[in-house]
């Protein structure tokens, strides 16, 4: 903040080794400072991302094994909303107890912990990874669902289909808790293409009349969201 005091000079957030970059407004006098500009390196320098969703997605394999792990996570940050891939991976009998990248440390230790004391899941003995795609990071409780998603997938080694989204935040119950923006979300992840979105129980009549195209799926926990999207594989 200092040198861009000093110099007149934006600086960045983002990966080191990415070509992507988030200009974040820090102190608006004369507007919002809950804005996010996402930008691109390319040959002709910094441009503007017009769709902010598919730098975070990476390339999809459809109907293969590979999507195993993987699930679809609907943020919001400022005014934007895109969807993000959360990526899990848990090896059984690893030396590495865990391994976390753009998720904060502490939040998946819950959702981890809530996995196992009230879905039933047997984590114990697995070294889990944890990564977001394009060095996004992710601190919002809406992406909690996605990312115990992208462990069930790993763990049971079943894709999770690739129209289908995650919206949710997770209580210490295992309940599915609501987010600000439920609407706002879908109706981002329908311009992409997505036909279902998992979302807490209360927000399904909220949606329901929501004309987008996306269904929303209502589920009062984690163990109602593995018996619909991993039960019927």
């Amino acid at each position: 903040m200092q040198f861009a005091k000093e110099t007149n000079i934006p600086v960045f957030l983002g990966e080191r080794y990415s070509l992507y970059r988030l200009l974040r407004s820090v102190k608006n006098r004369f507007g919002s400072t809950d804005e996010l500009g996402l930008l691109e390196m390319t040959e002709f320098g910094l441009q503007a991302v017009s769709n902010p969703s598919e730098m975070f997605l990476s390339e999809n394999y459809f109907d293969s094994d590979i999507l195993a792990g993987l699930a679809l996570a609907i943020v919001v940050d400022g005014s934007r909303t895109f969807v993000i891939e959360i990526q899990a991976l848990c090896v059984h009998g690893s030396s590495v107890a865990r391994h976390v990248n753009g998720i904060q440390e502490s939040r998946a230790d819950m959702i981890i912990s809530v996995l196992m004391k009230q879905a039933g899941l047997k984590l114990h003995e697995n070294a889990i990874f944890l990564n977001v795609v394009s060095g996004f990071k992710l601190t919002e409780t809406a992406g909690d669902l996605a990312v115990a998603a992208a462990i069930c997938s790993s763990f049971l080694e079943v894709p999770i289909p690739h129209d289908v989204a995650f919206v949710g935040e997770i209580g210490l119950g295992g309940e599915l808790r609501m987010v600000p923006r439920v609407e706002k979300r879908l109706i981002a992840a329908a311009k992409l293409g997505f036909k279902r979105c998992i979302v807490p129980k209360a927000a399904e009549t909220l949606l329901s009349s929501l004309d987008s195209g996306i269904t929303a799926l209502g589920c009062r926990t984690l163990k109602d969201v593995i018996n619909l999207v991993f039960s019927s594989k």
